[in-house]
């Protein structure tokens, strides 16, 4: 790796443990394997940088009507930043590991709009939400057949913001009720390199298919 980028993305993990603590009281960012990769199709828990979020996030206004959800929500990094953010609507975290998940339960139980599921996305009725958010919490077979769920389920539109979408992002590609709202990559914010490589992501809007126009 360069060595100026190594410094830089060495200063933007310093920089969000720093914030970890000050929100929830302890770091958020170290990585855990998943022992579900076989039988789930799941990643390891990986924190996104706070930058990120922010970057990737940019358009999106919640308002108390609306309900967050993060897939996959590892220590509950994502949630840190909305908490951060003053988000005052329903925030929701699921994640399959309960070492992890117990971690996020922890930290939130003190904030009444935050709740932490420990167990399978798939298990999960996906009309209860407006805005969902992935950061890779599944490999591209698993996120197909999650793709699948949501269509069969919603019956009301969506947003997705789907982070690392490089390898299965292409897959809502010409779906019908899929509109991409941009795709992007990310590898510095704020003149800070937050990956050690450019990462891509991509913002969706879902609508059932009875409701387009």
């Amino acid at each position: 790796m360069n060595p100026v980028v190594a410094i830089s993305n060495k200063f933007s993990c310093w920089f969000d443990s720093k914030k970890d603590r000050k929100i929830s009281g302890r770091n958020l960012g170290v990585f855990v394997p998943t022992p579900y990769a076989k039988n789930y199709g799941s990643t390891g828990s990986q924190s996104v940088p706070y930058l990120g979020i922010a970057e990737v996030m940019k358009d999106l206004t919640l308002t108390k009507d609306d309900s967050f959800i993060d897939i996959g929500c590892g220590k509950g990094r994502v949630i840190a930043h909305l908490i951060d953010q003053g988000c005052q609507c329903k925030i929701t975290g699921i994640e399959i590991n309960p070492v992890v998940a117990s971690v996020a339960k922890d930290w939130t139980k003190s904030y009444r709009n935050v709740e932490i599921i420990e167990g399978d996305a798939f298990g999960l009725d996906y009309n209860d939400y407006t805005v969902l958010f992935m950061y890779r919490p599944m490999e591209t077979d698993t996120f197909k057949l999650f793709v699948n769920l949501l269509e069969m389920q919603l019956v009301h539109s969506i947003r997705l913001y789907y982070y690392v979408d490089a390898q299965s992002g292409y897959y809502l590609n010409d779906r019908p009720g899929w509109n991409l709202i941009r795709r992007e990559e990310i590898y510095r914010v704020n003149g800070r390199h937050i990956h050690k490589e450019p990462q891509r992501y991509s913002v969706w809007t879902y609508e059932p298919p009875e409701q387009v126009v």
